[in-house]
């Protein structure tokens, strides 16, 4: 038996695949790592840099396309709560807290440039 993540669902957010096909509407915890900028790690290339971060149910299939430091074109592309709003970019996904009942996933995404004038995030 699982748990569900750690922390509820506060929107939801639609998945596609590098090949612009619609995966899953699904829900998801939506946490603003850096809001007031991105994240600036030593030494890492302006690519691998995230603003948010998202919790997903370990069943999620969440896709980056992380490859020993470069971020490749197959990367999962995220709109929330819904795909009239802006794009975002799955940076990494990772397993968090493996082997206990509420384990789940974590992905660093990035926000792309929004249609403007918007009132989305």
């Amino acid at each position: 038996m699982t748990m569900p993540i750690p922390t509820p669902p506060n929107t939801t957010c639609d998945i596609y695949r590098a090949s612009n096909l619609f995966q899953a509407a699904v829900p998801i915890h939506l946490k603003a790592i850096y809001p007031q900028g991105l994240e600036r790690g030593e030494g890492d290339s302006d690519t691998l840099k995230f603003t948010h971060c998202i919790l997903f149910d370990q069943s999620i299939d969440i896709r980056d396309a992380y490859n020993a430091g470069t971020i490749g074109s197959t990367y999962d592309t995220l709109y929330i709560p819904d795909d009239t709003q802006t794009a975002w970019t799955v940076i990494f996904v990772e397993w968090v807290d493996l082997g206990y009942a509420w384990q789940h996933k974590r992905a660093y995404i990035v926000r792309q440039l929004p249609n403007y004038p918007t009132t989305a995030l």
